[in-house]
């Protein structure tokens, strides 16, 4: 069962007249030495001086303004070292990050905090001004400058102070100059003194504004508990502003600031001192300087077990194919990082086969994700599509073909593999009379049998080709031959009950007459299909989220041998590490085809490696790995999630060598971990597609051996809800899908696994309640047995 701990507060949503907006012109630097953005003129300040620097293997840019480690926020600050002599001016511009442009018009303040290990006077305080683009359009256009000492005070030593200075003030004086404030790019700091003076000054968090009489609080804050980290999620009362997340653990006697956000939700990863008990929380809208009043709430953490585990990390994968998918049409976006318009049919097949999980699993109620299911088939059909073959890429807005490259605008009959596989399972698995069932099922079934394989040998070769194009034909001329991740374009083409292809297609074209055939080995692990040292993982999942590799034989191999040495193989590398890369180890580790420092690459062992792991690998490799897949998940998540654990689960890579994490997700990549989890955990997808009469006659047809699941074999997750999560003098469990009553058995354990209660009940309903006023707080074990199955849950007892 999952076990999710949520404790809820809510609060009125207030209504506010004013509305509040910033734009941030510096918040952190580079890095923990510069500020890629901050730019000295460094060619017309003598005799005055201002330091400067250069970005790390840069030199030829040896203009940047330093940072500090001393920050009012966040982790660095500018560093303003500088002497002011006559007939010298030094200049620094802050420009925003990325060299983006912002709209000041509608706000009225700028400001910034400084400090200063001296009392320094308000008349020291720099010449202020901003630099926008021209209202022709053509180069950039600085303002006057303005003495800050007319509006603050001196700053005190040793302590960050706000200054600031109206922007009226600016606009006013530049009315009537080429100053475009709708696009301003930075800001301008000047030499004010002439006295030679040395000063050291740092400066942070430089904003613009509009002042807001009320700032105004979130609503309807819920946090949630898990192993290692704590999720809050609340309603933004408007947008543009940014929130404070504070936590208490000695049960609110005193609280510490956790992070800062401009989202509508924070993940919390916590020490040592948050683990397996409640912490108190606290979020705050934080504009110009002040805060709202906060908002509370609670969650309770606890050891998960390796099957909770796993739970929610599917759960968290499921998001991207949920919330991260684009929502018009439920497609999944190529990447999270993208336009928001790009979908991919590969990833969309994946995530309709998620979607069977949500449902199996109730992630999301049943009734949605048949909605959300039946979305996506309506683009699915109404799409452009080419011989009855999807694109890799459309449009999500306008249901057209976005090509993937100059001569693949067309159909992509290996990505439409991945949407068949998922029209095989959805047609298996919706076999309920209701409407919505019988529509997916009817719907999943045309568009599978409207897949037109054979056009794809191109003339009636006994081979499959990649790409077809309507302006260009198959000028990409690339032919699916193994061995790679297609596997199942030729068992799905073989299965066809309209356009087939026949055995001699699949010898001749994919096996290529056996010589796809190599037996090596490496790490003492016998391989004959994959390429030297395993190649990259992805070729063992895409092909097995729904064809079973248990037991699946041809003359040319067995595949469950052959995936589970290549992914073995992937792990004796990482702990043999052969180009001493940081941090591969026995629980980091796999290799595939991912985002890297340098690009997008298809990583693998010796021939492609440099130093970026991809979660994916090791965690699609489940079923293959258990043992070695569930420490590589502990290790991304308990040890290193809160820079590797995002809104949807584990991210796509990251390279220790370079210091670099992807923060973003590729549908590709998220597809294989909940359904290939899954898989491992209860068979779902493998016994839904393989229990398919067509599918099993395409594989006879090609020379398989294959399992065929039995009725008992389609393994369902029976649930079991168990609240209130602490409890006090009782407790309630709830099994939904149990028909007829069974006698239970309960034992107690403590942690440390002595039995404390046992009891025999014979429930009159499918849910009952059980005391627990005898127990001491503390964390309990609850073992429940019934006559098929066992549940364990940890409870909270907590008295009041």
């Amino acid at each position: 069962m999952t076990k999710i701990l949520i404790c809820t507060a809510f609060a009125l949503f207030l209504a506010f007249s004013s509305t509040g907006q910033e734009v941030w012109f510096f918040e952190e630097g580079t890095d923990a030495t510069f500020y890629d953005q901050g730019i000295v003129n460094v060619g017309s300040m003598a005799p005055s001086f201002f330091e400067h620097t250069h970005p790390p293997g840069g030199p030829q840019w040896n203009d940047k303004i330093p940072c500090s480690n001393n920050a009012f926020k966040g982790s660095t600050s500018l560093r303003f070292n500088y002497t002011s002599n006559e007939n010298g001016n030094w200049r620094a511009t802050v420009f925003r990050k990325g060299w983006t442009t912002a709209d000041l018009k509608g706000l009225d303040s700028l400001s910034f905090y400084i400090y200063s290990d001296n009392n320094f006077p308000a008349a020291a305080l720099p010449l202020i001004g901003l630099i926008a683009v021209n209202k022709s359009g053509a180069g950039d256009v600085p303002s006057k400058l303005y003495a800050l000492s007319a509006f603050n005070n001196d700053i005190p030593a040793r302590k960050w102070t706000r200054v600031g200075i109206p922007l009226s003030v600016i606009f006013g004086d530049n009315e009537n100059s080429q100053m475009n404030f709708a696009s301003t790019k930075g800001v301008i700091f000047n030499q004010a003194e002439k006295n030679g003076a040395s000063r050291l000054i740092l400066i942070d968090e430089i904003t613009a504004y509009k002042r807001m009489a009320v700032i105004p609080p979130v609503s309807g804050l819920v946090a949630a508990g898990y192993d290692s980290h704590a999720e809050l999620n609340w309603v933004v009362p408007m947008p543009g502003l940014k929130y404070s997340i504070d936590a208490s653990f000695d049960g609110g006697a005193s609280y510490e600031t956790r992070g800062e956000t401009t989202e509508n939700y924070y993940l919390d990863f916590l020490p040592e001192k948050g683990k397996n008990k409640e912490v108190l929380y606290r979020v705050t809208t934080l504009v110009q300087g002040r805060e709202s009043q906060p908002l509370e709430t609670s969650a309770t953490l606890c050891d998960f077990n390796n099957d909770e585990l796993m739970d929610m990390v599917q759960r968290y994968t499921f998001r991207y194919f949920w919330e991260g998918a684009h929502q018009a049409t439920g497609m999944a976006l190529e990447r999270s990082n993208g336009n928001g318009r790009t979908v991919a049919s590969g990833a969309t097949g994946m995530g309709l086969m998620a979607m069977i999980v949500a449902h199996q699993r109730e992630y999301r109620s049943r009734e949605e994700v048949k909605d959300r299911i039946l979305k996506i088939l309506h683009f699915l059909e109404n799409c452009d599509r080419h011989y009855g073959a999807w694109s890799h890429w459309y449009n999500g807005d306008t249901f057209r073909t976005q090509p993937f490259s100059a001569d693949d605008d067309g159909g992509d009959i290996v990505e439409t593999s991945f949407v068949a596989q998922a029209l095989v399972a959805l047609k298996n698995y919706f076999t309920g009379s209701d409407a919505k069932s019988e529509q997916i099922r009817q719907k999943a079934n045309q568009l599978w049998r409207e897949i037109r394989w054979d056009w794809y040998r191109n003339g009636g070769q006994n081979v499959l080709y990649w790409h077809w194009s309507p302006n260009r034909h198959f000028a990409m001329n690339m032919k699916v031959s193994g061995w790679n991740e297609s596997l199942v374009t030729y068992i799905m083409a073989a299965s066809s009950p309209t356009y087939p292809i026949s055995r001699e297609v699949y010898d001749e074209g994919w096996a290529r007459n056996g010589q796809m055939v190599r037996k090596r080995t490496f790490y003492v692990y016998d391989i004959n299909l994959s390429p030297d040292w395993g190649g990259p993982l992805f070729w063992i999942h895409y092909s097995h989220l729904g064809i079973n590799p248990k037991g699946l034989k041809d003359q040319y191999a067995d595949y469950w041998q052959e995936y589970v040495n290549t992914a073995r193989i992937h792990h004796a590398y990482a702990v043999d590490n052969p180009f001493y890369f940081p941090n591969y180890s026995a629980k980091n580790w796999g290799l595939t085809a991912s985002d890297d420092p340098f690009g997008y690459k298809a990583h693998e062992p010796m021939r492609n490696d440099n130093g970026t792991i991809s979660p994916t690998a090791a965690l699609a490799s489940m079923p293959y790995t258990p043992e070695e897949s569930m420490k590589a998940l502990k290790y991304f998540y308990r040890e290193r999630g809160a820079e590797l654990f995002g809104k949807y689960g584990t991210y796509d890579a990251f390279n220790d060598a370079q210091n670099w994490v992807q923060r973003a997700y590729i549908g590709i990549d998220q597809g294989p971990i909940i359904v290939m989890i899954e898989n491992y955990r209860t068979g779902l997808l493998w016994n839904t597609v393989m229990k398919d009469e067509e599918l099993q006659a395409g594989l006879t047809k090609l020379g398989f051996q294959f399992e065929v699941p039995t009725s008992m074999s389609m393994v369902k997750p029976a649930p079991l809800k168990v609240y209130p999560n602490p409890a006090s003098d009782k407790v309630t469990f709830h099994f939904p899908e149990m028909q007829n009553l069974q006698p239970v058995s309960i034992t107690i354990f403590s942690l440390d696994g002595r039995a404390l209660v046992s009891r025999q009940l014979q429930p009159q309903s499918n849910h009952f309640t059980f005391p627990v006023d005898v127990l001491d707080d503390g964390y309990y074990i609850f073992q429940l047995n019934t006559a098929k199955e066992v549940f364990h849950t940890k409870l909270l007892i907590r008295n009041q």
